[in-house]
């Protein structure tokens, strides 16, 4: 009895670990495909990952166009209009918007509330009672 007891703990601990590895795994950066892309200038923080075959673009300050894409490479400034890449949109096979620093807030947060709820349910016997 001792035996089943002490798999079937085991089995849990493993499950919530899992469990707490896929809640922390799924919310990352948030990258979202967005609907149509009017053509405009996006706000100038906004990461946007610019698919064209293979490789992908990290870009910030980014405008569209008609008929063509730029960005500014996410490492350089904002302001370094010359750093500016120019990409026709023909070429681009898809475009996702991300937010990592609100997706690093909301994995912290799901870390912090699924440990607290795991720490509840160990202690729910009452945690550093005397036996």
């Amino acid at each position: 009895m001792v035996l089943r007891q002490t798999i079937l703990a085991e089995r849990s601990g493993v499950a919530a670990l899992m469990t707490l590895a896929v809640l922390s795994a799924s919310c990352g950066a948030g990258w979202h495909q967005p609907g149509q892309l009017e053509p405009g200038s996006l706000w100038p923080r906004q990461q946007v990952q610019v698919w064209s075959g293979a490789t992908a673009r990290r870009w910030h300050a980014v405008r569209i166009g008609p008929d063509s894409i730029s960005g500014i490479p996410f490492v350089q400034p904002t302001s370094c209009d010359s750093c500016r890449i120019v990409l026709p949109r023909a070429a681009v096979d898809s475009i996702c918007l991300g937010d990592p620093v609100g997706g690093f807030w909301k994995t912290v947060g799901i870390v912090l509330t699924a440990s607290a709820l795991a720490l509840s349910y160990v202690c729910r016997g009452g945690c550093g009672a005397e036996y």
